[in-house]
């Protein structure tokens, strides 16, 4: 997806370029089009919400990548940074999703496996929704999310404040990402350019966001590997009529 050509050796190498374009295939090729919920014989609904929500977060982490990716080519480059701040917040949220999930299954309590995937898959912070279903479904804000990375990334919160700074109308994403005022001619006069101030530096942020797609694929693997599990002993308590 990434074209090794149009990436600059000091922007990002050639060889982590290729790193990136093979994890992308891999995360395209995980892609599916159909889940039924229940399983065969057993009824047991658990493993395909888990599945359900895994497939939706990856098609949207792979709808953003391209998004910044494509943007910035169209000098888009504010575009970009936002799809690329929305990955962060993707990617904090199901590690979030993952680290309670492996609780709840090691827990073994098969209903409230299935509870917690169902309220993840509708969580809301629209008030009368949550009025109308309980806050259960409560979403968790997501600097909440985003601070757990630390542990992770420690210059997590770092990078996603500088992208925030730019992707709110504030200084930085509101006026001097698109106007240079800097300039020190008697007329004081702002030059304005649509693809902003440094173009290699936002590049450099659509390939660091698309690396942060490295804690995405494993948490996705971890899921992937209880899942079998999760779904015989889902088959082995299901009631035998």
């Amino acid at each position: 997806m990434i074209d090794p050509e149009l990436i600059p050796p000091e922007v990002w190498s050639p060889t982590k370029v290729r790193e990136l374009n093979e994890m992308l295939a891999r995360l395209e090729a995980r892609k599916i089009d159909r889940i039924v919920m229940p399983e065969p014989e057993s009824g047991f609904r658990a493993s395909n919400v888990i599945r359900t929500y895994c497939q939706a977060h990856l098609r949207r982490c792979l709808v953003l990548v391209q998004s910044a990716y494509d943007s910035f080519f169209y000098e888009n480059g504010l575009v970009s940074l936002i799809c690329i701040r929305s990955i962060y917040e993707t990617v904090a949220n199901f590690l979030d999703f993952e680290s309670k999930l492996q609780r709840l299954i090691f827990a073994g309590e098969m209903n409230a496996i299935f509870e917690f995937a169902k309220r993840r898959t509708h969580a809301t912070r629209v008030q009368s929704l949550i009025d109308e279903h309980g806050v259960s479904v409560k979403a968790t804000n997501i600097l909440t999310q985003i601070e757990k990375m630390a542990k992770l990334r420690g210059s997590i919160m770092k990078e996603y404040d500088f992208l925030s700074e730019h992707t709110h109308p504030n200084g930085f994403g509101g006026v001097l990402f698109f106007a240079d005022l800097k300039t020190e001619s008697a007329s004081d006069t702002a030059i304005f350019c649509d693809g902003g101030p440094d173009p290699k530096a936002d590049l450099q942020w659509i390939l660091v966001g698309i690396d942060l797609l490295q804690y995405f694929e494993q948490a996705l693997d971890r899921i992937d590997a209880q899942l079998p599990g999760l779904s015989a002993k889902g088959a082995a308590e299901a009631p035998k009529t």
